[in-house]
């Protein structure tokens, strides 16, 4: 067995890597627009692709990991991932060919991801260094999907937007030479095989209560984060407005990445804190202060805009920082021949908070006056604190998790 610490490490700089088209389109759209000649609409679908990809082939990847060596499920994944982006920047000129490119960019994300989690986890000790593990690997989820607008955008300033995606194909290149490295291969055993579980048999992940309360936990996270990434950038241009002398200093994408990115320090420390305590009760807490900076943030648009961003960067630090901790908590509870399977329906649940959470965000939003209405904002911003309302209902149903000692 590797150093657990290089191997985390490792898989961490991996996932970073893996992420950096995960929200390029974010940055460069109106580039794309302009280029290929598309509707806003149109424009959705490109941007839309990859959750699509995602979703689609999450839980037979993931799954498939409790049969087959995760490593050979990782490294076709990153191959597929770095072909989707390399597609989009020197193949995709049009609409159906950028989805075409984006959807493989999605299934490659969804066989590393979660996969990644699985094979880095099959090699730590079971218990306190395994939940460590996928705590610290999860974490840096929303250091590489911060990372991805900004190397995206600042490409795009110095370079053509295409070179964005030639840099996220490297580092799906850079991704899948780092885990051919530093991963053994696992070979199965017969009688391992025979004993297995069927790999796509949810039934009994779906009968387990305690696997399933990490699972909605997870979906009322991503409803959230997802809303949060989405809408945020909006939010701080509307706030923006409201400043009379318009000193606002970096611009609202810039705020919004540092809103992700201080998620990954506080992951950290709720992991630990998760580890060295009741789990459900310490991301119940943190998601109670998060559903109250959901609210207060509607309703901070009447204060300074530092006040603003001061309340935003602390509701970072509890949404995307129990993010890692939720997942840990479903490799805390699933038994080690299920875990992929139980890891699988909470890729699936979870990123479909992420649609749903924006799309209710949005809808709330027009219904009350739109974005340029502060009531509108305050009821949103009510919408997006479902999220941890969901969290905490799910985990006061939580059972007992396995040993982590």
């Amino acid at each position: 067995m590797r150093n657990p610490v290089f191997l985390v490490g490792a898989f961490a700089v991996a996932l970073v890597f893996t992420l950096m088209g995960f929200m390029a389109p974010a940055s460069v759209l109106g580039a794309i627009i302009k280029d290929w000649d598309l509707s806003n609409a149109e424009a959705g679908w490109v941007g839309g692709a990859l959750f699509a990809g995602y979703i689609a082939t999450v839980p037979v990847l993931t799954a498939w990991t409790d049969r087959i060596d995760p490593k050979r499920i990782y490294l076709c994944s990153a191959a597929i991932g770095a072909l989707g982006n390399l597609g989009v920047a020197f193949i995709a000129d049009g609409l159906w060919s950028g989805v075409v490119f984006r959807v493989l960019t999605g299934i490659g994300l969804a066989g590393t991801f979660m996969p990644g989690l699985k094979a880095l986890t099959d090699q730590l000790p079971e218990g306190k260094a395994q939940q460590r593990g996928a705590t610290y690997y999860s974490s840096f989820f929303a250091l590489g999907s911060g990372l991805s607008i900004l190397i995206a955008g600042v490409t795009a300033d110095f370079l053509d937007w295409r070179w964005a995606f030639i840099f996220a194909g490297c580092g799906g290149i850079a991704a899948l030479l780092i885990v051919s490295i530093v991963l053994p291969a696992k070979q199965a055993k017969p009688t391992d095989i025979q004993d297995a579980p069927p790999a796509l048999n949810f039934g009994p992940i779906f009968r387990d209560r305690a696997i399933m309360a990490y699972v909605v936990a997870s979906l009322g996270v991503a409803w959230e984060v997802f809303t949060s990434r989405v809408w945020l950038v909006t939010f701080f241009f509307f706030v923006q407005d409201l400043v009379p002398d318009k000193d606002i200093g970096w611009s609202p994408a810039i705020w919004s990445t540092v809103v992700a990115l201080v998620g990954v320090p506080a992951a950290m420390v709720i992991g630990e804190l998760s580890v060295r305590y009741d789990r459900a009760r310490i991301l119940s807490t943190v998601a109670a202060f998060s559903a109250g900076l959901c609210v207060a943030i509607g309703f901070s648009n009447d204060l300074a805009y530092e006040y603003v961003l001061l309340i935003c960067i602390v509701f970072g630090m509890t949404s995307y920082g129990r993010s890692a901790s939720t997942t840990a908590g479903t490799i805390a509870v699933a038994p080690p021949e299920r875990r992929g399977a139980a890891l699988a329906v909470q890729a699936f649940v979870g990123f479909s908070g992420g649609i749903l959470g924006p799309l209710a965000f949005g809808i709330a939003l027009d219904v009350v006056g739109g974005n340029t209405a502060q009531n509108a904002w305050v009821v949103a911003m009510c919408v997006m604190a479902v999220g941890p309302v969901l969290t905490i209902l799910a985990l006061l149903g939580s059972g007992k998790s396995r040993r982590s000692d």
